[in-house]
């Protein structure tokens, strides 16, 4: 069984799916994970019949506490300040609006069928002011637990909720220090953190109506509390052993006394052993995933192994990208065939709207007819205009030295060549007289080198250099057969 099918067999009830993601940079092709397996479990979920729902927020209330060095200069002013407030990076909206609008495209163009909200809009309109009252008022409680998971003890002036500052309007820097029913106590502290200076402030104000933030571990399980929320999962960096994950289960449970959404870890895409990270430049922006292969395969990608297992993903000079085409054609035939195996069944459930079959021709042999002339019409011809696309730009970006060739305008050096591999080429020129097709062209080519005693690899690697100042190429027939009749003849001529 498909492991997403066992994960919610013998479920009963009505259902909330929920993710949720700081807007605060770019999203490397990992952070798609996420969305991608609650929108597969609630898709299975809306195919049995269940009353369902998904929503994926973004967290704009989150205060910054990090930029990319080319931001620095222009937005370090406003470290603290929550991603919904401070200006956006090209100067149009905010910060939180400026990411959000990113991540809301490659949603779209993954198929995904959450309905969107923003952490600022439910504080706002004090969605959450009945769990704000109630952390506040439990804050023992809560203590109580962040001293067990982390081994120490928890200051009895901790509060874990803090506060726009009404003075600098930063949140990150802000300490709440008592509560009194109605208002909470606070100081806008210089030194809270290291990334970011408050302005000294202190007061008192209502942690109600947006005012006020809750600490996002004790957020995670309120946001449960408040919407009944029945699965969500989360990344290895939260749902490591002892992580915020197992802290937001552990809160549900003995202060809320509620329990927690089903559990659904996953593991990271590696970069060469490595966590990707776009601020650090490892791996794939989302953007970079979707331009390089269709949404589809982005979600069969996600969805093909087990969440729990990491896959590592680096595409640059390696043959991973065309292995997971040949992976997804393969996966089409099964489930053409009506076969029941994974490989079907996360095809199946990778489709964008209606499900739709793949072409059947191998994608290292389409990354070959594009780089070869006058090869639009067949290509046309044989219905392979969209996956061209993502091969000419698996060429240009990814592709090893190895699979890439040009055809040369000049003739190559060619002293390499021994007597009878020039005297092969010439023999072909008489070739190209006649009408017939690639395939046939591969054979004459094959049987003119037997008939001249040479081995085959040598005839082949003849045309290659003459034609691609290489010893390696695609098919030679094919390519052959894409150059002009006129350039074919005078460069075998001059051989």
């Amino acid at each position: 069984m498909f492991w997403a099918d066992k994960l919610l067999e013998g479920r009963e009830g009505s259902e909330w799916v929920n993710d949720a993601w700081t807007p605060s940079g770019i999203i490397h092709m990992g952070g798609l994970k996420g969305p991608v397996i609650h929108d597969v479990l609630y898709k299975i979920l809306k195919s049995q019949g269940k009353d369902a729902k998904y929503t994926y927020g973004f967290d704009d209330y989150d205060p910054i506490d990090g930029l990319p060095q080319d931001l620095q200069e222009k937005l370090g002013s406003f470290m603290g300040i929550p991603v919904y407030l401070a200006p956006s990076p090209d100067g149009n909206g905010t910060f939180g609006e400026y990411y959000s609008n990113i991540m809301r495209d490659l949603l779209t163009m993954l198929g995904l069928s959450a309905e969107i909200y923003l952490a600022s809009d439910y504080y706002k309109a004090g969605k959450y002011d009945e769990a704000m009252r109630y952390v506040l008022d439990h804050v023992e409680d809560i203590r109580k637990v962040y001293s067990e998971m982390y081994g120490k003890e928890i200051a009895s002036d901790w509060y874990p909720v803090q506060v726009i500052c009404p003075d600098c309007g930063k949140l990150g820097t802000t300490k709440v220090t008592g509560w009194d029913g109605n208002e909470v106590t606070f100081e806008c502290s210089k030194t809270l953190v290291k990334w970011a200076e408050g302005c000294g402030a202190t007061s008192k104000i209502s942690p109600f109506g947006g005012n006020a933030k809750m600490a996002w571990k004790v957020e995670w399980a309120a946001k449960w509390w408040t919407f009944g929320v029945t699965i969500e999962g989360a990344g290895k960096d939260h749902a490591s052993s002892g992580g915020s994950y197992d802290i937001a289960h552990k809160l549900i449970k003995e202060v809320f006394h509620k329990e927690g959404p089903l559990r659904v870890p996953y593991e990271f895409f590696l970069y060469d052993g490595k966590k990707m990270s776009s601020s650090k430049g490892l791996g794939l922006t989302g953007q970079e995933l979707l331009d390089v292969m269709p949404p589809e395969m982005v979600k069969f990608l996600m969805i093909k192994t087990e969440p729990n297992v990491a896959i590592e993903f680096n595409p640059f000079g390696t043959q991973i990208i065309p292995k997971l085409f040949d992976d997804y054609q393969k996966a089409a035939v099964e489930f053409e065939n009506n076969e029941k195996t994974d490989g079907a069944r996360a095809f199946e459930l990778s489709a964008v709207g209606e499900v739709k079959i793949p072409p059947k021709f191998r994608f290292l042999t389409l990354a070959q007819w594009v780089q070869m002339p006058n090869m639009e019409e067949e290509i046309k011809k044989e219905g392979l205009s969209e996956w061209a696309r993502y091969a000419r730009i698996w060429v240009e970006r990814f592709a090893p030295e190895s699979d890439k060739f040009l055809v040369q305008k000049e003739l190559p050096d060619v002293s390499g060549l021994s007597l009878t591999q020039r005297a092969y080429l010439k023999s072909l020129i008489g070739l190209f007289e006649k009408d017939i097709n690639a395939e046939e062209l591969q054979t004459e080519i094959y049987e003119k080198s037997k008939e001249m005693d040479l081995k085959s690899v040598d005839a082949f690697k003849a045309i290659y250099t003459a034609f691609l100042g290489k010893d390696h190429g695609p098919k030679a027939a094919w390519l052959l057969q894409s150059l002009e009749k006129d350039f074919l003849t005078q460069r075998l001529s001059k051989i």
